[in-house]
């Protein structure tokens, strides 16, 4: 079977969307077997080495100006000149009558069909055709049995045709002990980070409520700044002129965007990682927190119990004195950060790219079976 995978992100997407495709790819490249993977990808990309194990002439690249459009009239036009039998599409899957493959419609949330008011105007015009493109999919696959079933309530899919696909944390976040001695300290050196200190990371929008913890913070004791790695997306508040409103400025650091390289030092040398998120479908971020060791508090939301298990401390995202004092807890207690950490990284370990593409393939096998019978 000649597979096809949607890569437009693995290059040019959000930093957290890029994670997701590049490791899901390195994980179907190790159980691919006798199948031939290609990829589809952003044709401003084409100066980008194709990832190990993928052969050149496997790369399909594209105009990617608008995912939308490009997966609707472009993808499908390069996957029937290659001769894929299936392509996994990011979110948006083409009609029928566009390919003459079988389409997996790979959706990773539809939050803004239960929160809209988390979204803009524009998001949700942007998100407006992917339920009929959906429900119109040979096969459907989501990352958590939560997600799976927001879309059956919101009609984009009956139960039997949706798959769970897992995220998993990426191999290269792990303990502080396991990091390079000298790019801790370029990294430490870099941002002034103290021995302790609350992170965030993730996008900067309504949806991850960031602005409550910046207002936490100004019940927090001690002297732990609050670490804020991420760039405005969307929807987002002025966290400055909140933390200055909330009298902590000078505790609360916003370094925007920073590379994978920095992120995975930001993680394991964290004493706190906090995600107070209103929302999720999975809940990535807290997972790569706990893979790197540091013990995680994050909103008591369904797909972030699902994703956490036992290894998390929760609060209510709407409540920054809940925030703050499960952040002042954990300051406090270094015997119930050391319990956390080992329950973390015990939880992280069950999450693996290598299972999450299995489970793909076995969706991309149903898609093609269902195309035949159609």
């Amino acid at each position: 079977m000649r597979i096809g995978i949607e890569a437009k992100w693995l290059h040019r997407g959000p930093p957290s969307g890029q994670r997701v495709v590049r490791n899901l790819v390195d994980g179907l490249v190790d159980v691919v077997g006798d199948h031939e993977l290609h990829l589809l990808l952003d044709e401003r990309a084409r100066h980008v080495p194709p990832p190990s194990g993928i052969a050149p002439e496997r790369c399909h690249y594209v105009w990617s100006r608008n995912n939308q459009i490009a997966n609707l009239l472009v993808v499908p036009r390069a996957a029937d000149r290659a001769c894929l039998d299936a392509v996994v599409y990011q979110n948006f899957a083409p009609p029928r009558l566009r390919a003459n493959h079988a389409r997996v419609a790979f959706v990773h949330d539809v939050i803004f069909e239960s929160r809209p008011e988390l979204f803009t105007r524009r998001e949700r015009l942007y998100f407006s055709s992917l339920r009929p493109l959906t429900a119109n999919a040979d096969r459907v696959c989501t990352v958590s049995e939560s997600e799976r079933e927001r879309l059956v309530q919101h009609r984009y899919a009956l139960p039997e045709r949706v798959d769970v696909v897992p995220n998993a944390p990426e191999a290269t976040f792990v303990p502080r002990e396991q990091l390079d001695d000298r790019l801790v300290s370029s990294v430490r050196d870099a941002f002034e980070l103290p021995d302790h200190y609350v992170l965030y990371a993730g996008r900067l929008n309504a949806r991850k409520n960031v602005s409550a913890l910046v207002a936490a913070m100004a019940m927090v004791g001690g002297t732990a700044p609050l670490v804020i790695a991420g760039a405005p997306d969307g929807a987002s508040s002025d966290l400055a002129a909140i933390a200055q409103t909330n009298g902590v400025a000078e505790r609360v650091r916003l370094v925007g965007h920073v590379t994978d390289a920095e992120l995975r030092v930001l993680y394991a040398c964290a004493t706190v990682f906090c995600f107070p998120s209103l929302d999720e479908g999975f809940g990535l971020c807290p997972l790569e927190a706990m893979a790197a060791g540091t013990p995680v508090v994050v909103s008591r939301v369904r797909a972030m119990q699902e994703t956490c298990g036992t290894a998390a401390v929760y609060v209510d995202p709407m409540q920054p004195a809940e925030i703050a004092s499960a952040i002042d807890g954990l300051l406090g207690d270094p015997d119930r950060r050391a319990e956390l950490r080992t329950r973390g990284l015990e939880r992280a370990r069950t999450f693996t790219w290598r299972r999450s593409a299995e489970r793909l393939l076995a969706c991309v096998d149903s898609a093609v079976r269902a195309r035949s019978i159609a």
